[in-house]
């Protein structure tokens, strides 16, 4: 098991695909179905759509993620660097040298100036000289293929900034190898060199690296390292990127891939991949060469061979000829992500090494990838642990792998509606009334966030397809008096939408009031309403932390005309809710009040507001979900 923090990065190929805005719409056109039925999680055959949008929804879209796939260089962030006179300034800032893409860029402390960048042979012959211009904020990229200009171990690179002719020298000295048996890289780089390895599996062959799946940290000595890598193994189909750091902050990188040869399916995306030599000419079968694509591997040895016709579906035999043959035919994967459990679990082929691999994309703490085996009938389950805690909004991959190491991989997500608000106690009852549109069962579990030192069990449950549930909190096992919160859980991806309904009363004000719930938990939330002028009115705030991190939380009051009242500051537990009375708080017990919630240390959280009232002979109440942000 392993997880990798993703730094600050600078793209080495292209900018990183921004996240696509939450749709709040469930009823949107997908070119799949969505999915299998409820029993056996979702269904790896086809694309489950995610209403966070943190996996691509069409086999196109995948491959336009593919091709803007991006290098990143580890430690730094674009803009960040400076070239001056006397050289460039230290780590992170320096010049970054590809050698498999031929690629020399950096930043000047001038824009649209001009930068030559001169690449010698280790015996400082000149192979060849380009000279290219900053851009508006000092950024420089040569391209060196052209013209002979291909950048290979022990060659030189002299950038130096025209204007003042300071220079800086790199020294390309690096090669890599996988070393299987070993679960190790080696290779040669300049001695004292810091060397950072990135582990690339097939599970995150869609992902920017850093940060990989796994990442090891060594110093070259005499010329050579050796970077140990503790978690996963590395098998066929594993790459990894090298990047070798000179005391002046220059970073050379390539990439240790394609001695392992394997071949990769992605049928979701109807896509195989891989690593082999590089410039090299692939001819990609399904079965038999009913289906063919021939591509080429790119400077790093990766290759992509898209069915953009075809549906690669169960029981599709995919082969390639890399050297030796190669060939695996396709078995569909089913599997859900349970958070009450934290664990991942689903069937697939029987007696076969799987990795799952929590977070591919890096959209939080992740990669983490866990190693198991099939059972005979298929079924896997991996419990989490200590290594990667489940929130309900995950996206994961399954990879399983044949007797020559050849894999199939499938992506599958879950997400959670929030719901802040809920009280069983006194004559208050709360319902959660859950939505499933499509036409397969959705497996669902909800969750419960209570006040301090309270708990209460999951509740798992079915809602059957084109169906609704409601479910009554009351009558739930420790939720017959309590203030709770609910969290709504997709474990095998399904479209749902859920709602909570209350019915009170309270201090002689009967009514009830309902809110749909969020998908986006944040560290800020506005409630314009609010009122607090006599007994007739009573405004709360309700605040959920889901996640595990404790929230330090500031609300801040907007008041009518000149009116103001000091800050409220508190401490939520992670997996705990709050209900704070503004009436009772000091300057606000005669207000008009908007409210601003800050988890002013970044963990995000839900807000509502409940307000019970008589007004002009009407008694009653009404809620409803903050906004996370405001409109431009």
């Amino acid at each position: 098991m392993r997880m990798a923090r993703k730094n600050l990065v600078i793209h080495l190929c292209s900018s990183l695909l921004i996240a696509a805005l939450l749709v709040f719409s469930i009823f949107i056109a997908v070119a799949r179905s969505e999915g299998a039925g409820a029993g056996e999680g979702a269904s790896g055959a086809e694309i489950t759509p995610d209403p966070l949008h943190r996996l691509p929804s069409t086999p196109e879209e995948a491959h336009r993620r593919l091709e803007g796939r991006s290098v990143s260089w580890p430690g730094g962030e674009a803009g960040a660097g400076d070239f001056a006179a006397a050289g460039v300034k230290g780590s992170p800032n320096g010049v970054r040298v590809s050698i498999p893409y031929d690629t020399v860029e950096g930043f000047i402390d001038r824009t649209n100036s001009y930068v030559k960048v001169e690449l010698y042979d280790c015996e400082m012959n000149l192979k060849q000289a380009k000279t290219v211009k900053s851009d508006g904020s000092g950024w420089f990229k040569a391209d060196m293929s052209a013209g002979g200009g291909d950048i290979v171990s022990a060659d030189k690179v002299v950038v130096t900034d025209v204007t003042d002719s300071g220079t800086a020298t790199v020294d390309c000295t690096l090669t890599g190898a996988m070393d299987f048996a070993n679960d190790r890289v080696t290779g040669f780089a300049v001695s004292g060199n810091t060397v950072d390895v990135f582990i690339v599996t097939p599970s995150t062959y869609y992902a920017d690296v850093p940060p990989g799946a796994a990442h090891a940290q060594t110093t070259a000595a005499d010329g050579a390292y050796t970077a140990n890598i503790a978690d996963p193994d590395l098998v066929a189909g594993d790459a990894a990127l090298v990047f070798s750091t000179d005391t002046n902050g220059h970073t050379v990188m390539t990439v240790a891939g394609g001695s392992g040869t394997s071949l990769v399916v992605y049928p979701q995306y109807d896509d195989v991949l891989g690593y082999y030599n590089p410039a090299t000419s692939l001819t990609v079968n399904i079965n038999s060469g009913t289906q063919s694509r021939t591509v080429g591997t790119a400077g790093d040895g990766f290759f992509e061979a898209w069915f953009s016709d075809y549906d690669i579906k169960d029981g599709d035999n995919v082969a390639c000829n890399m050297g030796t043959a190669r060939a695996i035919t396709v078995r569909d994967v089913a599997a859900r992500c349970d958070p009450s459990t934290n664990t991942v679990s689903g069937t697939g082929p029987a007696n076969r090494n799987l990795r799952i691999t929590m977070d591919p994309y890096s959209y939080g703490a992740g990669p983490v990838t866990y190693e198991t085996t099939s059972d005979g009938a298929g079924n896997f389950i991996v419990n989490l642990g200590a290594m990667f805690t489940a929130t309900g909004s995950e996206v994961f991959n399954v990879c399983w792998y044949d007797d020559d190491g050849d894999c199939v991989v499938y992506e599958f997500q879950t997400f959670s509606w929030y719901l802040a608000e809920g009280y069983t106690g006194g004559e208050f009852d709360t319902w959660i009334v859950i939505q499933n549109p499509g036409s397969d069962d959705a497996a669902v579990v909800l969750t419960f966030q209570l006040k301090e030192g309270g708990t209460a069990p999951a509740l798992p449950l079915v809602v059957p397809a084109g169906k609704r549930a409601s479910i009554s909190l009351d009558s739930l096992p420790g939720l017959s008096n309590a203030e709770v919160a609910t969290k709504v859980t997709s474990t095998s991806g399904n479209w749902i939408m859920a709602e909570r309904a209350m019915y009170f009363n309270y201090k002689g004000k009967r009514g009830g009031h309902n809110s749909i719930g969020t998908m986006t938990p944040s560290a800020t939330w506005y409630l314009a309403e609010g009122y607090t002028r006599g007994t007739d009115f009573d405004t709360w705030v309700t605040i959920q932390n889901p996640g595990m991190q404790y929230a330090q939380l500031n609300l801040s009051f907007q008041l009518k005309g000149g009116g103001t009242a000091p800050p409220f500051n508190l401490g939520l537990e992670g997996g705990k809710r709050v209900s704070v009375p503004i009436d009772e708080l000091p300057g606000l017990s005669n207000a008009e009040v908007a409210t601003k919630v800050t988890s002013t240390n970044g963990v995000p959280v839900v807000v509502e507001r409940a307000e019970y009232f008589r007004y002009k002979g009407l008694a009653g109440g009404h809620s409803s979900i903050g906004v996370p942000g405001l409109m431009e």
